[in-house]
């Protein structure tokens, strides 16, 4: 009765012995395909054979005296899987090994092998010293590292002659292995059982033994994979800490002892692959050219002067000093001011390669040090992930939105734990990820922070941190960059470069003051794309567009204005001024309104008592705020009790409800809106402000002025009140934006310059 002959590789099946099987070449899977899958029983039997070389099988005369193991399919298994973009089937099986069997004739060699068996006799004669024989066995077993479950317990038996036969018939089957040097035969040896192979009875040399296995090899990738592995070790083992390279040559050695099927295996794999793919060692980037940085810079970036003036400075420093004991340099600034692509030029101009870790949301230290390779799932940690990345340990590293990191529970506090290993010069020369689990020198790694706060920043991570502030454009910068860069990018991108699309000279400004109100260029780049959109479809159904766009063709696209001169809307009316605020996303104008109600009828004329209602979503700090004004405005105009003695609750609202806000800057704001409603006057409507106050009516400085004087100059303001101690911004700014800056001390100052009002409280008599 003809049998079918599973041809495999790599490995033993003794009889009496288990082994699994993955099925992969094509005529071992039709031979389970038409076999055993349609047919399926536990006593089903197949013959395992190892070919010397795939060819044998090819010839009718070849296949006979090739010896096996008539084995028994224990359980067979099978799983979908997807090769070379076709789904198809994989499948394994357990067989038990029953008896040595060889081919006495062949009847089909295609798609599959059918052939007649015939069992070998396993007669022995047991005469003699066997303890030789079992030492020997005992040393086989042990270079081909076989689990103890599968080591022949029986052997142990010295009078069980039919163990002692099969060690004559095991011993045949590997003669090439006994007869030979087993030192020599060391890498076959210790390869993975990973599939079936038996030899034939013919001398072998260890040199066919390994070419056989290469020819055999279950997954012919497996060997050229190890070899490669092998190879880079021993490239990098110069460059390589002596405790590091003792750790991957261990777990490589681990690796060829093991098997695929094992779950360790692959995670042993994919740690050495990740950890010979590191820049252990890599050039460093070349000696810098100052002009050629400032050159970069100016190209990439138009104006920023002061922040491109200190890159410069900084880089200057870097290169002259030892790696890793310069600061950290950390861009903050409204989104869309070009942190992120500061960077980038940083990058180009000193000849770095470019990584980004985005840092926004992160609530877990493991996004940072990575997992234990222990844990089911471990992956590195992304900080040695983006240098295997950029192929380089001199690398620039930007680290994005460093102020985001997630505060929803107290493991966020570990995550700026393990930034500080990364960024502190005096550890980052020995930086551990938990994945690696061994020192990597960071010391090398340019690292370049962004942030729209530095509020949000915790403490330890912006001690270690160099703040370069990128303040919001100018209108005229938002033309120029707009001309320069952003159109042209926009008509690139959506294929219109040759199509000589041009606009008015009064498109932009329109764009800019009707349809953004930012402190960056980001929307204005959308804006841009839609009108390029637009030009794009009428270019394709060919229809006629004007030699220049116009605002009227704009406005038709981009739709009503988004952008209103609220200033004039809100004010120009009794107990509202205009305050200035700063937001992460740049500076913007806050109104203040205020209102009196009289005091009830059933109240006692001689109360002095006067409630105060805040509403607008405001924080601890501006409530405060709010009665520190109202109780400087009680004391300082006590001499004209008249003014307050009907008014029984100042109501005092800030418009955007839905917005929270909170800050001690909105104090001389509140404090003349108050006023305005006492006295009847106004606020000129062309005049914003900002200053904390305190109670004995001092004005202090306040943060955020330059992101603060752009908002008023997009809002139309004309004048603005600044702290005395922020003259330093307001003759930078002022100038530059067109804005009159008057400068405070007190209160005094206040009313008087806002309403026209004598320093002191002599102004009350005048009323």
């Amino acid at each position: 009765m003809a049998s079918p002959v599973l041809a495999i590789r790599d490995a033993v099946l003794f009889p009496g012995a288990y082994l699994r099987v993955s099925v992969g070449r094509e005529s071992s899977l039709r031979l389970v395909q038409e076999t055993l899958w349609k047919s399926f029983h536990a006593s089903l039997e197949a013959a395992a054979i190892a070919p010397v070389h795939l060819g044998v099988f090819t010839e009718h005369d070849d296949a006979l005296g090739v010896t096996g193991t008539l084995a028994r399919v224990v359980q067979l298994q099978r799983a979908r899987t997807f090769r070379k973009n076709v789904h198809e089937y994989e499948y394994s099986m357990l067989l038990h090994g029953l008896a040595r069997v060889s081919i006495t004739e062949t009847h089909q060699t295609t798609p599959f092998i059918l052939a007649s068996l015939d069992k070998v006799d396993d007669t022995y004669d047991t005469n003699g010293d066997a303890r030789p024989l079992r030492d020997l066995v005992k040393h086989v077993t042990a270079a081909f590292a076989v689990s103890k479950r599968m080591q022949l317990p029986r052997l142990s038996d010295d009078d069980d002659d039919r163990a002692l036969a099969k060690i004559s018939a095991w011993i045949d089957m590997l003669s090439a292995h006994l007869q030979g040097s087993l030192q020599q035969s060391k890498r076959f040896s210790t390869q993975p059982i990973r599939a079936l192979t038996l030899s034939r009875k013919q001398p072998t040399t260890p040199a066919s033994l390994s070419k056989s296995y290469k020819e055999n090899s279950f997954n012919d990738d497996d060997g050229d994979e190890m070899e490669g592995l092998a190879k880079k070790l021993a490239a990098l083992d110069a460059s390589l800490a002596p405790a590091t390279a003792k750790v991957l040559s261990r777990e490589l050695a681990r690796l060829k002892r093991m098997s695929p099927q094992q779950p360790e295996y692959h995670v042993i794999q994919n740690y050495l692959e990740f950890m010979l793919d590191l820049p252990w060692t890599s050039p460093p980037p070349p000696a810098l050219d100052m002009a050629t940085v400032q050159a970069t810079l100016d190209a990439d970036h138009y104006g920023m002067t002061k922040a491109k003036t200190r890159l410069v400075e900084f880089m200057a420093v870097r290169q002259l000093q030892d790696a890793g004991k310069g600061l950290i340099l950390c861009l903050v600034g409204p989104p869309g001011v070009g942190k992120t692509s500061l960077a980038q030029s940083m990058a180009t101009a000193t000849g770095r390669p470019l990584a980004r870790l985005a840092l926004g949301g992160v609530a877990d230290e493991t996004e940072v040090r990575g997992h234990r390779k222990t844990y089911v799932g471990a992956m590195p940690g992304s900080v040695l992930s983006a240098l295997r990345r950029a192929q380089s340990a001199h690398a620039l590293v930007v680290l994005d939105e460093i102020d985001k990191l997630s505060s929803r529970n107290a493991s966020a506090s570990s995550v700026s734990h393990a930034l500080l290993e990364v960024l502190d010069p005096h550890q980052n020369h020995a930086f551990t990820d938990h994945y690696a689990n061994v020192p990597f020198d960071l010391s090398r790694v340019l690292f370049v922070a962004t942030a729209n706060s530095v509020e949000t920043i915790p403490r330890p991570l912006l001690d270690r941190m160099e703040v370069l502030h990128l303040d919001g454009y100018t209108l005229e910068e938002k033309m120029a960059i707009a001309n320069t860069y952003i159109w042209p990018r926009q008509l690139a991108q959506h294929g219109l470069a040759d199509k000589s699309v041009v606009l008015d000279d009064d498109v932009l400004p329109f764009v800019i003051q009707s349809h953004t109100r930012e402190a960056g260029v980001r929307d204005l780049e959308r804006k841009m794309g839609a009108i390029c959109r637009h030009v794009a479809v009428r270019v394709v159904q060919q229809q006629p567009l004007p030699s220049s766009l116009s605002v009227d063709f704009v406005s038709t696209i981009l739709g009503p204005d988004t952008v209103h001169d609220e200033v004039a809307l809100r004010t120009g009316v009794h107990g509202v001024a205009t305050g200035l605020a700063w937001t992460p996303s740049g500076g913007a104008i806050l109104f203040v309104e205020a209102t009196a109600l009289p005091r009830s009828s059933s109240a006692s004329s001689s109360s002095s008592t006067i409630g105060l209602q805040l509403t607008g979503a405001l924080g601890d700090v501006m409530k405060e705020s709010a009665q520190l004004a109202l109780t400087w405005l009680r004391v300082y105009l006590e001499e004209s009790s008249t003014l307050l003695s009907h008014i029984g609750e100042f109501h005092i609202h800030f418009p955007h409800g839905a917005t929270p806000k909170d800050g001690p800057s909105a104090g001389i704001a509140i404090v003349s809106a108050l006023v305005s409603v006492v006295t009847k006057r106004l606020v000129p409507v062309d005049m914003a402000m900002t200053g904390e106050i305190t109670l004995r009516g001092v004005v202090l400085p306040v943060g955020g002025v330059p992101q603060k004087l752009q908002a008023a100059k997009r809002a139309g303001i004309a004048r603005v009140l600044l702290p005395a101690a922020n003259r330093a911004d307001g003759d930078e700014w002022g100038p530059k934006l067109g804005l009159a800056i008057t400068y405070v001390s007190d209160l005094n100052d206040v009313l008087a310059t806002v309403f026209g009002l004598p320093r002191g409280t002599a102004w009350t008599s005048r009323l």
